[in-house]
C-alpha cells in the first residue's frame, strides 16, 4: 500500500514536471514572434543607441523561414529625419537541422529595398557618422559579452549567419549646411558572409557595415563632392581668418612696441 502510494506520487511528479516543460515550449513556439521582435528592438537599440522599432515578426520553424517587417533605426538627436534606417521587408532562412538552444544557423537574411537617410546637420555633423561611432565605442566592440541573451542553462546563445544580402537601396540625402540641398542615391547590393556571435554582436557587426558602406557610397558619388567642396572652403575661410587675426596680433605688438621705444626714448633722450 505503501509502495503504490509512493508510486502515485512519483508519477505525478513526474506529470507535473513534464506539463511545466511543456507549457514552457509552448510558450515559446506560440510567443516566438513577439520573442524575436523583442529581441530585435532590445539589441538593436543597444548597438545603435537609438530607438530600434518593428512593426511585425513571423517566424515558421516548420518551414525554416522568416519575415521581419518594418525595421526601422532611429535617427541620433539633433538631426530633422526621424530615422536613419528603414529596412522595409526581411527576409530569413533559417537552417532548422542545425538548430540547438545555444546555437541559431541563419543560411540567409535578405534585406529588400531598405531606406537610408543620411543628413548633414548645421553643425556639420553627419547622422551615419554618430551612428558608425555609436556601433564601434566602448562597450560595442565585437568581443563585447554585453546584452547577450542566455537560455536557461546560463551559456549564450550563439548566432551562425552564413550570407546577408542587401538589394534595391535607396539613399535619401540633405545637406543642412548647402541650404538644404537633397540628393536621392539609388546604392549597390551588399553582401557579407559568415557572421558568428551573439545577437548582440550580430546585430554590431551587420549595422557598422551597412552604415560604412552607405557613408562610403555617399563619399563616391556627387554628394560626397559636394560636401569636399564646403568642407575645403570652410577650412579656406578659417585659414584667411586665422591669417587676418595673426596680422592684426602682429600689428597690434609691434605698435606696442613702438609705443615703449617712443616711451624710453622720452626717457633717457635717445
Amino acid at each position: 500500500m505503501v509502495m503504490k502510494t509512493r508510486n502515485k506520487i512519483i508519477l505525478g511528479l513526474i506529470a507535473i514536471v513534464l506539463l511545466a516543460v511543456g507549457g514552457g515550449v509552448y510558450y515559446v513556439v506560440t510567443n516566438l514572434d513577439a520573442l524575436v521582435k523583442a529581441a530585435i528592438e532590445k539589441y538593436g537599440s543597444e548597438a545603435t543607441r537609438t530607438a530600434v522599432r518593428v512593426a511585425k515578426v513571423h517566424i515558421s520553424l516548420g518551414g525554416g523561414t522568416g519575415t521581419i517587417n518594418g525595421l526601422t533605426i532611429a535617427n541620433p538627436t539633433g538631426f530633422a529625419a526621424p530615422d536613419a534606417f528603414s529596412l522595409g521587408e526581411i527576409h530569413l532562412a533559417i537552417n532548422t537541422k542545425a538548430l540547438t538552444d545555444k546555437k541559431i544557423a541563419i543560411d540567409e537574411i535578405r534585406i529588400i529595398a531598405p531606406q537610408i537617410t543620411y543628413e548633414m546637420n548645421a553643425d556639420k555633423l553627419g547622422n551615419l557618422n554618430i551612428l558608425k561611432d555609436n556601433l564601434l565605442g566602448p562597450g560595442n566592440s565585437s568581443r563585447s559579452t554585453s546584452g547577450t541573451q542566455k537560455p536557461a542553462t546560463g551559456k549564450p546563445i550563439v548566432l551562425f549567419v552564413r550570407h546577408v544580402v542587401l538589394e534595391d537601396a535607396a539613399l535619401h540625402a540633405t545637406i543642412v549646411p548647402l541650404k538644404d540641398k537633397q540628393y536621392d542615391l539609388k546604392l549597390p547590393k551588399l553582401e557579407m558572409n559568415n557572421l558568428n556571435g551573439t545577437p548582440a554582436q550580430i546585430a554590431r557587426q551587420i549595422l557598422t557595415r551597412l552604415t560604412e558602406f552607405a557613408r562610403s557610397e555617399i563619399q563616391k558619388s556627387a554628394i560626397g563632392q559636394e560636401i569636399d567642396k564646403f568642407k575645403d572652403a570652410a577650412k579656406a575661410k578659417m585659414a584667411e581668418k586665422k591669417a587676418e587675426l595673426k596680422a592684426r596680433t602682429d600689428e597690434k605688438v609691434t605698435a606696442e612696441k613702438q609705443k615703449v621705444k617712443d616711451k624710453l626714448k622720452g626717457i633717457f633722450g635717445k
